[in-house]
Parts: C-alpha cells; structure tokens; sequence
C-alpha cells in the first residue's frame, strides 16, 4: 500500500512556508490554542489593536514530503491537506500579540486520497491519541504598518511558537499578509524535520526513502472580531 500522502500527515504538521524555519530548542510553555482566553475575550481592545478570528472554512495548509515509494520507479511528494483551523488573535499596536493569541489545527482532521494511510501515521508518527492538535502561538509580526493599515499587502516575518508531538519550538515564517475589507490574509511556508518535533522519520517496507524534509504551506484567513 503507497505511504505517499500519509507521510506527509507527519509532517505537521501543522501548521500553517517560502524558506526554512530559524528554530530554536524546545521553548518555555507558552498558551495554547485551547487556553487563548485573553485573545477571544469581547473585552474593548487597547488602543490601536486589532482582533481577528480564523475563518477555517476559508483556511487551508498544505504538507509535503518527498519519498520514494517501493512500486514507483520514481520519487514523489507525499500531499495531505486540512481546513480543520480555529483559534483568534489580538495584534496590539505595537506589532505584538496579546497573551492567549493563537491558531490550531485537527490532526485528525488531516486527509490525503486513502483514509487507511491516513490512519496508520496518525497511530504510529502522530500519535494523536494524545497529541491530537498542532498549536501556534502566535508573539510578533514584523513588515506591516502599525497600527494595521486598514488595507494593503505586505511581506512580513510571523514570530511564535509551534507545538507538535508536545515538543515547542519558536519559529519565524516569512509571510505575505493581505490586508482588505475587514479581513487579514496570510500566506507562506516553512520547512523542518521530523526529529525537530520528537517524530521518527515514517518507515515501512514499502518505503525505499523519505528526505527528512517537511514543508509546511499556509493560506489563513481571519475575519476582524
């Protein structure tokens, strides 16, 4: 049975890229997605400040991973892809996040084009018993005007911290940020390894090679709240 699309469920995940991440060791905790209180509260906003929440219906990631499978002459990306997003966030006027802002992905939600390999990385890499989201906690935003122009587009650097397989990380993306009609546009890439996020690079016997290689694709829309 090909790997292809489920070696890419490893990745992430998350999610959620253009060049790789400036990694760190494993970060302090910081709030996860499930505890963004602060950010989704109703409360009158500072100043210059902004809040936003996703619209996961709009959102997408895409994960990628190059493998060699054993019954294909030649290698190829593994492709899977998710909308499962939820998760809001308040950009203070200072180009900062207030405490609680951040977005998450369902990992179980990850589909390629063949459920039952889907299913066997989330077992084995995953592990989404008991790490069933890939949260990003988000800290700066670099690139734009602030306070937030009320529209325009912007090359940027998104600064926060990624939790995968409950290993933290901070990550910097490089970003285009589109900003129009009350909504924030985000799209852009990054890359890590398995090992970055305490996985194991997928192995099986159908599996000749995989480059420990995975690419993180983003396209995230947030509507103001």
């Amino acid at each position: 049975m090909p790997f292809r699309a489920a070696l890419a469920v490893a990745a992430l995940a998350a999610l959620v890229s253009c060049t790789a991440p400036q990694a760190s060791p494993p970060a302090p905790t910081t709030p996860s997605a499930s505890s963004a209180a602060p950010a989704a509260s109703a409360a009158a906003l500072p100043a210059g400040a902004r809040r936003f929440e996703i619209v996961a219906e709009r959102s997408v990631a895409t994960i990628r991973v190059r493998e060699q499978i054993a019954a294909i002459p030649a290698p190829g990306d593994a492709v899977l892809t998710t909308r499962a997003f939820s998760g809001a966030a308040v950009l203070l006027g200072d180009g900062t996040f207030a405490n609680g802002s951040a977005f998450a992905a369902d990992l179980d939600a990850l589909k390629s084009n063949e459920s039952l390999r889907d299913e066997w990385i989330k077992f084995n890499t995953l592990n989404t018993r008991i790490y069933p989201r890939a949260e990003f906690t988000l800290v700066r935003i670099s690139g734009v005007p602030m306070p937030l122009a009320a529209q325009g587009d912007w090359t940027a650097t998104l600064e926060g911290t990624m939790k995968i397989h409950g290993v933290e990380r901070s990550l910097a993306w490089p970003v285009q940020v589109t900003r129009s009609a009350g909504e924030v546009r985000v799209r852009g890439a990054t890359a890590f390894t398995f090992g970055d996020y305490g996985m194991a690079v997928p192995a099986n016997r159908l599996i000749l090679s995989v480059v420990d290689d995975v690419r993180l694709e983003i396209d995230l829309v947030a509507r103001d709240g």
